[in-house]
């Protein structure tokens, strides 16, 4: 699983009816698709919970299935469930470039963030660490102590967001890394135009 922020262009109508939905065949379709993923983190937990009885860790599938057949979810799990959803986003949206946000650390994203601050964007319109990193889930799951962190944009804010990331604005930003801050927020633009012409939402996880 690679690091940094990772966007989905992808319907959340559509998930959020899968989730709760009960349908075994969803289930089965995800097994499949991400049947080698689930195995070696199956494998992975069985060893992790040999050493520690009392406070066990969640499979991954089990984790799909909770969500989807509405079952009974583990308060402390979050992070298992926010990574579920992530597998949902892979497998119903589609992957967005993100060669300028891959392996980011979060002090240049605050640097991004505080830039777009600067530029006169309101945190109300669009925001970096707002809109994109701690907004949380689209999707009701117990909360994440640690990663992934989660982050989304409705279609329905797209135009807003895209009218205050102008090639004026952007290119008014001045600082040290203001060439690598350029490039960053037209990719994030990038995202939103294609999220925006195939009437999807954009999802993003930060690990």
């Amino acid at each position: 699983m690679s690091s940094g922020l990772m966007p989905f262009a992808v319907s959340l109508t559509q998930i959020r009816k899968i989730v709760g939905s009960r349908s075994k065949s969803v289930l089965l379709q995800l097994r499949e698709e991400f049947e080698d993923e689930l195995a070696e983190d199956r494998e992975e937990v069985e060893e992790a919970n040999e050493d520690d009885e009392f406070d066990p860790e969640l499979p991954l599938e089990d984790a799909l299935r909770h969500l989807i057949m509405d079952e009974e979810r583990w308060d402390y799990e979050g992070a298992r469930y926010g990574r579920a959803i992530e597998l949902f986003c892979s497998f119903y949206g589609e992957f967005l470039p993100n060669d300028h946000w891959a392996g980011m650390q979060l002090s240049l994203a605050e640097t991004i963030n505080d830039a777009l601050i600067d530029a006169g964007v309101t945190a109300e319109t669009f925001s970096i660490f707002g809109h994109l990193f701690y907004r949380g889930s689209p999707i009701d799951i117990p909360e994440i102590d640690d990663f992934p962190y989660i982050g989304y944009v409705k279609l329905s804010e797209i135009p807003l967001a895209l009218a205050a990331l102008t090639d004026e604005r952007i290119a008014g930003i001045q600082d040290d890394d203001a060439d690598e801050i350029r490039k960053t927020l037209v990719q994030v633009r990038e995202w939103l135009e294609a999220c925006q012409r195939d009437k999807s939402d954009l999802v993003c996880f930060y690990y």
